[in-house]
């Protein structure tokens, strides 16, 4: 597990040809899948001294940036408990940074073929578009880091080991402090780095962590590791399978000095109910063996393998909902949602524009404002199977997303305002909870639940970047949000992207329901925000570790 380097400095280890496939299956055919791995020419590697792998993932309090990974990782013996403490002396195994090479780099998906009778095919990447044995799809997609079903990306990873950068080499891994200095600052730290290593800090890392560092979550799961056994494939292919992860809340004891005193304090929120299969090899592997690939893929439809976020956003997500949940906020229509939304330039699905963007907006506002003074971003990511029963009219909306299916009664929405020449705004009213739900265990309980009238419309990618906000004048309280919602059908992705303000509540209590109310607070919204998106200039490069600007006072 550990690595040295018998060098003073360090130098970034790259590997442009590694490609990641990530996927999940259900957690009762995990004893199978593990027999079928060993059956095609793999051996489990053990590691019995310190089993758990504990990742906690570092980001901005702008937001998670989209093709920059940084993580601290330790391997431990024993488990967390559901509240635990990480002291600045702690130490962690490795630092790990990974960045997106390019923005127009080559992204590889795994895509989701589905026929009438649900019969699919979670597959292997391979260049170019073709049909082999089995009706199984495969195809490259050029994409952006955010792309639908992204399962494998050319990166730049730098591994940062304590006996990287210490004079007197000292056999000890990195503390909390230490790692917390190295993304933030310059210190004596730097005087041992590698001048490319250098570069990556001081250009990509410090200037967005500095005063905005934000340890969102951490990650706890026993993974089991698989290597090949033909010797030739040693250093070119491991599969690892991460049943049951768990995520943990992290928040500074002491956020306003941190720097000096980085102490966290962690809190169970919750544990998958599916098991992560993740795939990390030279791709050169599938494009020579051919039985391999075949192999390889018949397992991944054998036991329903889909492609699903990676832990870093379902980690995000969860996160998000818990800050949303600490709010307490009275609802007033009782189990429905109500928001509006409109779509908007692509433009401003980038970087920094949720965040300070929408903030200068926000502080021109003559009705809303933000609700926390200073405002967390909230992220939120999907990766789901929509489908319908009952066509060519549909009764109910079918989603498959990670191990559970709901069936949901269609959305109940409407145009309320049209204006020449520009977007229509929507008004949707949702119910929270689904008509029929259930949690799938293994392959086999997939296929006798689903209905056989069902057709599959596709696969979904949803990724939204937000802050809550108030109305001034009603104390309710809204999520204002940037969102993307890209679907894959008849083998093309399409997106839309759109601004919206969703109702979550009011800290007041409990009042007589009046939707009119909540109606017109969103057509304000639109009214607002529509001609400010429109003449505030859209340049994802501006705002990133931008000061943060006085609040405007609102007019009476």
């Amino acid at each position: 597990m550990k690595e040295h380097n018998s060098s003073d400095s360090l130098s970034p280890s790259i590997n442009l040809e590694r490609s990641e496939l990530r996927y999940i299956f259900y957690q009762y055919d995990q004893p199978n899948l593990m027999d079928d791995l060993l059956d095609i020419g793999f051996k489990e590697h053990i590691f019995a001294g310190s089993p758990f792998t504990k990742t906690m993932y570092f980001g901005s309090k702008i937001g998670l940036k989209p093709g920059l990974s940084v993580k601290a990782r330790k391997y431990d013996a024993l488990p967390e408990e559901n509240i635990f403490h990480i002291a600045k002396e702690d130490v962690f195994n490795i630092l790990e940074i990974k960045s997106t090479i390019e923005q127009d780099d080559y992204f590889f998906h795994g895509l989701l073929n589905i026929d009438g009778h649900f019969e699919y095919s979670q597959n292997l990447i391979e260049e170019g578009t073709f049909q082999i044995p089995g009706n199984m799809i495969v195809e490259v997609q050029r994409a952006s880091e955010d792309g639908l079903l992204r399962d494998s990306t050319l990166k730049t990873k730098s591994r940062i080991k304590k006996t990287d950068i210490s004079k007197e080499k000292i056999q000890s891994e990195l503390t909390l402090k230490e790692i917390i200095t190295l993304l933030c600052r310059n210190s004596d730290l730097d005087f041992h780095l590698s001048q490319k290593l250098k570069t990556i800090l001081n250009n990509r890392i410090r200037p967005l962590f500095y005063n905005n560092l934000f340890p969102y979550v951490m990650t706890q799961y026993r993974r089991h590791h698989f290597l090949p056994l033909r010797e030739d494939w040693e250093d070119l292919i491991r599969i690892t399978i991460d049943p049951g992860v768990e995520y943990y809340d992290l928040r500074f004891q002491n956020p306003q000095n941190y720097l000096v005193n980085p102490e966290l304090t962690g809190e169970y929120l919750k544990r998958e109910k599916f098991c992560r299969l993740e795939i990390k090899m030279d791709p050169s592997i599938i494009k020579k063996e051919l039985s391999f690939k075949r192999k390889l893929s018949n397992l991944l439809k054998k036991y329903g393998c889909l492609a699903h976020i990676s832990k870093k956003w379902s980690g995000s997500t969860l996160v998000s909902e818990r800050h949303i949940e600490r709010q307490v906020l009275w609802k007033e229509p009782f189990g429905t949602t109500i928001s509006g939304f409109f779509p908007i330039d692509p433009n401003w699905f980038s970087y920094g524009e949720t965040t300070e963007s929408l903030y200068k907006i926000i502080d021109q506002s003559k009705n809303f404002s933000t609700y926390e003074d200073e405002p967390r971003i909230l992220v939120k990511n999907r990766n789901f199977i929509r489908g319908q029963l009952g066509v060519p009219v549909p009764s109910l909306e079918l989603t498959i997303e990670g191990n559970k299916i709901t069936y949901n009664a269609p959305s109940e929405g409407h145009i309320v305002k049209m204006i020449k020449n520009q977007p229509e705004f929507y008004i949707v009213e949702e119910n929270l909870s689904p008509i029929r739900s259930t949690l799938i265990s293994s392959k086999k309980e997939l296929d006798n639940i689903l209905h056989p009238s069902i057709e599959i419309e596709g696969y979904t990618f949803f990724r939204s970047y937000g802050f809550l906000t108030v109305n001034i004048n009603s104390n309710r309280v809204y999520k204002l949000t940037i969102e993307r919602k890209t679907e894959l059908r008849d083998k093309l992705p399409r997106s839309k992207i759109y601004c919206k303000l969703r109702y979550l509540g009011n800290e007041v209590g409990l009042s007589p329901i009046d939707r009119n109310d909540i109606y017109g607070e969103l057509q304000i919204f639109y009214n607002e925000f529509f001609p400010a998106m429109q003449n505030l200039s859209s340049s994802s490069s501006v705002f990133v570790n931008v000061p943060k600007t006085e609040r405007i006072e609102k007019k009476e």
